[in-house]
């Protein structure tokens, strides 16, 4: 039996001998085994780390935090990865049989599918949130509406995933390919129906125009697993990974929209708004009018509460200054970031985007690509074929992407208090 699986979709289960343990491992399958206990080792103590410590923040903070609540979804998905496909994996190269029986062999196809599912969808949601982000990066009520918005975004990718994932229930199943054994398999269903024609086409006094028509049906079923395994592999990785690139090309556009139109509004002499400006600031606000005074204090400003150009003078720190009048509606803008704000954000955005799609492109891209290119009739080419012959490899690899999640989003990250 070969066991070549695209990433939770029709798993290449062909049974063609007749037992019920593997004697002895090969060496792709002690490869493939050490690169799953590996992913195992680091991604299951990171991810429940990252868990925890995230969970604990956000109940910390006294007003709900997205990125956050991100955050621990992304840490869901990657758990179910780690603690559900993994161990499954190896267990069914260690026993090469299924011995689960049907449900847990259903169940088994539907959360090994819904956690890769989960982890690319949540990831869109997190570079969708982002532009977003950016967007209304001097709005009050940003903060507000962003934690609404996630959890939209959120439901709308899980509620997807599990859509997305129902098929599997249907397609695997329990299959004895061999009376009288007790050798059974937990394989799709058109590899059961492939594997009976065959077996069909293949005895001795099956006429001609039958072995035909059974080799015609074994086409079409081809096929049909093929649009399917496609249309998997496009929701799984193809369309979030465009949604992730083109979100953070948006915001690095929006973030140098927001830089030049400051550049060009600030006068030379006017003081910037950079943080360090709000060191001996305080607003009051007065009662009778909501007017703001600055006076000389020690307190620090919130850079979320950033007033115009117009509104912060050149004065001696002895003064009070009249710096504006604040609106008590709540929606309203205060005012633009200063330049030195502005250019901070876009460099860490920079950075941060760079490192979420190399990281997703990197470990999701060499199984996807070479997957595609193998069910398009590629696998044909001479040079591609060494890359064919390693799939199984490139696919335990994606169980590194667990590894990266709780790295890039900060499991050393000290969360912020608010």
């Amino acid at each position: 039996m070969t066991a070549n699986c695209l990433p939770n979709t029709t798993c290449d289960t062909t049974p063609v001998a007749d037992t019920s343990s593997n004697d002895y491992l090969t060496t792709d399958q002690i490869i493939e085994i050490a690169i799953y206990i590996f992913c195992f080792a680091l991604a299951a103590p990171l991810n429940v780390i990252s868990l925890h410590k995230t969970f604990r923040a956000f109940r910390a903070h006294k007003a709900k935090s997205p990125i956050l609540l991100l955050r621990i979804n992304l840490n869901i998905a990657d758990i179910m990865t780690i603690f559900l496909f993994v161990p499954k994996q190896v267990i069914w190269i260690l026993t090469y049989g299924w011995y689960g029986g049907e449900l847990l062999c259903k169940i088994m196809a539907f959360f090994a599918t819904f956690s890769f599912y989960l982890n690319s969808f949540v990831i869109a949601c997190i570079a969708i949130d982002r532009v977003y982000g950016a967007y209304n990066i001097s709005s009050l009520t940003a903060h507000r509406k962003s934690y609404i918005r996630c959890r939209t975004l959120l439901a709308c990718g899980w509620l997807l995933a599990f859509i997305l994932s129902i098929p599997q229930v249907l397609i695997f199943r329990l299959f004895q390919p061999f009376p009288g054994s007790s050798f059974k398999q937990c394989t799709s269903f058109w590899k059961e129906v492939e594997h009976v024609k065959m077996t069909e086409a293949e005895q001795s006094g099956v006429s001609q125009e039958r072995h035909d028509q059974l080799y015609q049906e074994v086409l079409k079923l081809i096929r049909i697993e093929q649009v399917y395994s496609i249309t998997h592999l496009m929701f799984l990785f193809w369309l979030p990974c465009l949604v992730i690139i083109g979100s953070y090309l948006t915001v690095l556009c929006i973030l140098q929209g927001h830089l030049k139109n400051e550049s060009r509004l600030t006068p030379p002499n006017s003081l910037h708004l950079n943080e360090d400006s709000f060191a001996n600031v305080q607003i009051e606000i007065r009662p009778e009018n909501g007017d703001a005074i600055a006076n000389g204090s020690t307190a620090r400003l919130n850079t979320r509460f950033a007033c115009s150009k117009e509104d912060v003078l050149s004065t001696p720190e002895s003064t009070p200054v009249r710096i504006g009048s604040l609106k008590k509606k709540q929606h309203q803008k205060i005012g633009a970031l200063s330049v030195t704000t502005i250019h901070k954000a876009k460099q860490h955005a920079k950075r941060q985007a760079t490192w979420i799609i190399l990281a997703y492109l990197l470990i999701w891209s060499p199984y996807n690509v070479f997957t595609l290119l193998n069910m398009t009739g590629a696998k044909e080419l001479l040079w591609l074929k060494p890359y064919f012959i390693n799939l199984s490899f490139l696919h335990a690899a994606m169980c590194a992407n667990p590894i990266a999640n709780p790295l890039i989003y900060g499991v050393f990250q000290r969360p912020n208090r608010k």
